[in-house]
């Protein structure tokens, strides 16, 4: 864009009372940088629940008994546990980055 060009739309845009860099073209370009965003938290929530679906299976076939005394299966359910929280932080990024794809 030539310097008469984009000063004669900067002047046009503040006699209007509109913002330059809100042109549709910026709004287009936002808009496919969150839906990106969208589709990589979409990815890491399929990854976590992999992973926690996972680690449930693991505790789930640790020797019995099932509980408190048993270390073996105190640290598989530990893991699922953390896969879990990995699983639930990535659902919070899901749902901020729709959020804010809904704003944008």
């Amino acid at each position: 864009m030539d310097a008469e060009i984009a000063s004669g739309t900067l002047l046009q845009s503040l006699l209007a009372g509109h913002d330059v860099s809100s042109s549709p073209d910026r709004k287009v370009h936002r808009r496919a940088k969150c839906l990106s965003a969208i589709d990589a938290a979409q990815q890491r929530v399929e990854e976590g629940k992999r992973a926690a679906d996972h680690s449930l299976d693991r505790a789930k076939a640790a020797p019995k008994p099932h509980e408190i005394t048993n270390p073996a299966f105190v640290a598989l359910f530990e893991a699922h546990q953390r896969d879990r929280e990995v699983l639930f932080a990535a659902m919070r990024a899901l749902d901020a980055a729709r959020s804010a794809a809904e704003t944008a």
